[in-house]
C-alpha cells in the first residue's frame, strides 16, 4: 500500500473522521429500532393462548378486563369490577389473578400475558423488584399461579395493541352497561392480605365504611317500640269490651221482677 499511487489517499482515509452529525443519526436509527424490538410480540405457537388484561381506576369506580383468545382465535371477554378502594397497579394485578385462574380452569397448558403495565408486566416475569408490601403480594402470588402451566410468559405492548380489554375495563371502572357475550364478576376483597405498610390498598377506609352500618341498624329496635306502644293502647281499648256485656245479667234480673 506504501508503494501505490493509492497508498497516501488511504491513509488520509484512515485518519478522517466522520461527522457527527452522522454519527448521532445512526445512534438515533439505533435506539427506534432497539424501542420496537422491546414491543415485538413473540409469535405465538399453535397451542398458545393469549390472556390480554388492563385496568382502569376512575372517579366513579375500578374497574379491570381480561380477553382471553384461544389457538383458534375464539376469545372469551371478562370484566372484574372491584368493590374496594385500591390503585391502578392493584386492579391490574387482581385481574391478571383472576385471569390466570379461569385459564388454569378451562385447562389451558401453554399461555401468552400481555400488558400495558409495565410495573406489573415486569414485576410478574421477575425482571423488577416489588419494593412495596402488596406489590410483592400479589408478584408471589401470580408467579405461583404461573407455575401450574408448562409455559407462561408476561410482555409489555403498548395501549394501543390492547384495545381491547382497555376498552373493557374503562366499562368496568364506569359502571356501564355490560355488553352482551361478556362475564362480569364483582371482587370485594382483596386476593391478598393487605399490608398496613402500603397504601396500595385502602383497608383503613373500607372498616371506616362499614362501621356506620351497625349504628344504623341500632335505631329500628327504638323504632320498633313505637310499634309497640302503639299495640297498647288496642289491647287497652279492648278492654271495655269485656264489661260491656256485664248489663245483660241486670236486665235479666230485671225481667224476674217484673212478673212479681
Amino acid at each position: 500500500m506504501v508503494g501505490s499511487p493509492s497508498g497516501p489517499w488511504s491513509w488520509r482515509l484512515i485518519l478522517y473522521e466522520p461527522r457527527t452529525a452522522i454519527k448521532s443519526q445512526i445512534l438515533a436509527d439505533f435506539f427506534i429500532d432497539w424501542a420496537e424490538m422491546q414491543y415485538l410480540q413473540p409469535v405465538p405457537d399453535p397451542t398458545h393462548w393469549k390472556l390480554h388484561f388492563d385496568g382502569s381506576k376512575m372517579r366513579s369506580g375500578l374497574g379491570a378486563s381480561i380477553v382471553i383468545t384461544s389457538p383458534k382465535g375464539d376469545k372469551l371477554d371478562y370484566v372484574l369490577q372491584i368493590h374496594f378502594a385500591a390503585s391502578n397497579n392493584v386492579a391490574e394485578y387482581e385481574v391478571l389473578i383472576h385471569g390466570l385462574k379461569l385459564a388454569k380452569k378451562i385447562g389451558v397448558r401453554c399461555i401468552l400475558c400481555f400488558g400495558d403495565s409495565d410495573l406489573v408486566v415486569q414485576q410478574a416475569s421477575g425482571e423488577w423488584d416489588a419494593k412495596d408490601a402488596n406489590m410483592a403480594s400479589y408478584r408471589f402470588h401470580v408467579q405461583q399461579l404461573a407455575g401450574f402451566f408448562e409455559e407462561c410468559e408476561f410482555h409489555h405492548v403498548p395501549r394501543a395493541n390492547n384495545e381491547a380489554a382497555d376498552a373493557l375495563s374503562k366499562i368496568g371502572s364506569t359502571w356501564q352497561a355490560i355488553p352482551p357475550g361478556v362475564a362480569l364478576q364483582h371482587l370485594r376483597k382483596p386476593s391478598i392480605t393487605p399490608s398496613p405498610d402500603s397504601d396500595s390498598i385502602s383497608v383503613s377506609s373500607d372498616s371506616r365504611a362499614s362501621q356506620p352500618n351497625p349504628p344504623a341498624s341500632q335505631p329500628n329496635p327504638g323504632a320498633s317500640q313505637p310499634n309497640l306502644g302503639a299495640h297498647q293502647p288496642n289491647s287497652v281499648a279492648s278492654l271495655p269490651n269485656p264489661p260491656a256485656p256485664q248489663p245483660n245479667p241486670a236486665t235479666m234480673q230485671s225481667n224476674p221482677e217484673a212478673p212479681m
